[in-house]
């Protein structure tokens, strides 16, 4: 196994057996002279792109065209680039082959704090990859003894978590349990707080979007607006349950249905009305019934030798719709 400096990341897929292949200059031994050859990610499944200057490490093994007995001239793969900032979204190397030291500052001391692409007025800025730009605002997830936590370069972050019971971290967990054991999985897109490489927690309220996947957790959320009485809140709920949250969520079915179901009830929320499904449809059949029992006075008021013209027509229309109603009502109750 051997480091490496990426020089160039394909990104097309004229080669089928290399496709997500990045160039890489990699040193001979202890001599001064490299090479340059293209590796492909390890493991096809689960990988990080590197830019452009950052340093991965590469294994030779066997290629697409090796058989039984003959590796062939063999394949290099590589592996996740090297976190040498501990920074999400760019690492870096100063003096590598393809950037030049020229290209990133003065120093090891300015590098190690990222690159210094405005802070320093440099002219000539590092080409880290075609179409990619560089956050230095990205911040890395607050990490507790035993998570697994799977982070991108732009904010984005996955937690296979707990709630500990001994805390001394920089950020404290943001959900509450009496459970430390529980599980909690926290898949969260963007957030507010944005100092450089500074640990940063999961707050449903600020994230831009977020879905909480919760066990035995109180989760902290503030609604827009409040539900019907009876609705436990998410503050005070310790019991399974997924929380999303965004400035707008759309659920849409291509082809068929989109389906909710509540064993308890269906709450909705807005800015004018807070309602239970059950007792919206249940004032509605307490609506239609009390009309059905005026129906022989309207009939009467339609017939006899003194009809009231204004209901003569009205009169079993109204009765009509109001049956249909009652139909559809009793075959929707359960």
């Amino acid at each position: 196994m051997k480091t490496a400096n990426v020089i160039e990341v394909f990104m097309n897929d004229d080669n089928p057996y290399e496709l997500s292949s990045i160039l890489v200059n990699i040193k001979n031994g202890g001599s001064n002279h490299s090479i340059q050859r293209k590796a492909i990610p390890l493991n096809p499944t689960s990988y990080t792109v590197p830019v452009v200057g950052e340093q991965v490490y590469v294994i030779r093994a066997e290629s697409s065209n090796s058989s039984l007995g003959n590796s062939g001239d063999g394949q290099y793969y590589y592996i996740n680039p090297l976190a040498s900032h501990c920074n999400l979204n760019v690492n870096i190397f100063p003096n590598l082959h393809a950037i030049g030291p020229s290209n990133v500052g003065s120093d090891y001391g300015q590098v190690s704090l990222g690159v210094p692409n405005v802070s320093s007025g440099l002219s000539n800025k590092p080409k880290l990859g075609e179409g990619f730009s560089e956050n230095d605002k990205v911040q890395p997830i607050q990490p507790f003894v035993g998570d697994v936590i799977h982070q991108g370069r732009f904010g984005q972050s996955i937690r296979f978590g707990y709630t500990p019971t001994t805390i001394n971290s920089s950020k404290k967990p943001t959900w509450k349990s009496t459970d430390s054991k529980a599980p909690i999985t926290i898949i969260r897109n963007g957030g507010e707080d944005f100092t450089y490489n500074k640990f940063t927690i999961e707050d449903i309220n600020e994230d831009d979007s977020s879905i909480w996947l919760g066990s035995k957790q109180t989760i902290g959320l503030k609604p827009s607006n409040g539900f019907s009485l009876g609705v436990i809140p998410q503050n005070i709920y310790n019991k399974p349950q997924i929380v999303l949250n965004s400035d707008r969520i759309v659920l849409n079915s291509k082809s068929d249905s989109v389906l909710i179901s509540g064993d308890k009830s269906v709450n909705v929320s807005t800015p004018n009305w807070k309602a239970d499904m059950d007792v919206i449809f249940s004032q509605l059949e307490s609506i239609t019934d009390a009309l059905l029992k005026l129906a022989p006075a309207i009939t009467a008021a339609t017939a006899g030798p003194f009809p009231v013209p204004s209901l003569t027509t009205a009169g079993p229309q109204l009765l009509s719709t109001i049956t249909q109603v009652k139909t559809q009502l009793t075959l929707m109750k359960q």
